[in-house]
């Protein structure tokens, strides 16, 4: 997608809003900070990764393993991709219903032209690897945090707003389950956290960062704060919590921030949309 950046001025204030992450309690939080300002400016590098030197953070992202997308729970993930004619573009979807994708609401706005995206340019891949998918489907709607007007040239966000659920044409019948939302405690040692998705540098295959490393949260519990090695086209990948071959989904990838700490992966947590889910689940979208 397109993003405005500004990064000297994002990273002080977010220097100053953060404390370095690690997993502590409430008090030793850091503080929401610019999480609740009425700015979004996601680092989400065209390469590699923003506040690492780019040989790294293009390592980081070739590293990554490749998953079997036509294999569950893979086949879940998949390509959401835009074809309007002032954009082409790609962000990463997990199937939470035969006809509900969850992906980030900043995958839905051109940033460049100051619109958000028709539905009818828009559609879901499943399961998609090097050219094809195992199922493919329009989308019929989407619903995004009220924070927004959709009919405006306007994306007013912060991070922890940047979700949206995609609800599909027609159903994709042959998923064979989907992955849950699950809470998540940051503290709990028995859990790898992970995310699955699609990035630029390797758009064409799903691949896993492995180990994102220690959970912390913003104040507001609305936001998840990770060190995952991920990059523009893993926008609205699902953190995921692994437990041996069990996976639950924690959130949804939203972007990164740098710090003078270090480069931050941030993902708003599933209590933050799962009302508008049970909405969707509850209005159709079985």
């Amino acid at each position: 997608m397109a993003f405005r950046y500004g990064f000297a001025i994002l990273s002080f204030l977010l220097a100053l809003a953060f404390a370095p992450v690690a997993q502590a309690e409430d008090a030793d939080l850091p503080d929401a900070g610019l999480l609740d300002v009425d700015l979004f400016q996601p680092a989400l590098d065209a390469v590699c990764g923003v506040g690492q030197r780019l040989g790294e953070g293009c390592d980081a992202i070739r590293a990554r393993p490749i998953l079997p997308s036509a294999e569950w729970p893979w086949r879940t993930v998949g390509r959401v991709n835009s074809t309007d004619r002032n954009i082409r573009s790609h962000c990463t979807g997990t199937l939470l219903s035969s006809t509900v994708v969850l992906t980030a609401s900043h995958c839905l706005y051109n940033f460049q032209r100051k619109s958000w995206i028709p539905v009818q340019s828009l559609f879901f891949v499943a399961g998609y690897q090097r050219g094809k998918g195992q199922a493919t489907a329009r989308i019929a709607r989407y619903v995004v945090d009220p924070v927004h007007d959709v009919t405006s040239r306007d994306f007013k966000a912060d991070f922890s707003q940047d979700w949206a659920l995609l609800v599909l044409a027609d159903p994709i019948a042959d998923a064979k389950g989907y992955l849950p939302l699950a809470p998540f405690n940051p503290a709990a040692p028995s859990a790898k956290v992970q995310l699955a998705g699609y990035p630029a540098l390797r758009s064409h295959v799903l691949s896993l960062v492995e180990l994102c490393g220690a959970t912390t949260t913003d104040r507001a519990k609305r936001v998840y704060l990770n060190t995952c090695a991920a990059m523009r086209g893993d926008s609205g990948a699902p953190l995921l919590i692994n437990r041996g071959e069990d996976y639950q989904i924690a959130g949804v990838f939203v972007g990164t921030f740098v710090t003078q700490s270090g480069v931050f992966s941030l993902s708003v947590r599933n209590s933050v949309f799962e009302k508008a889910l049970k909405g969707a689940l509850d209005a159709g979208g079985s």
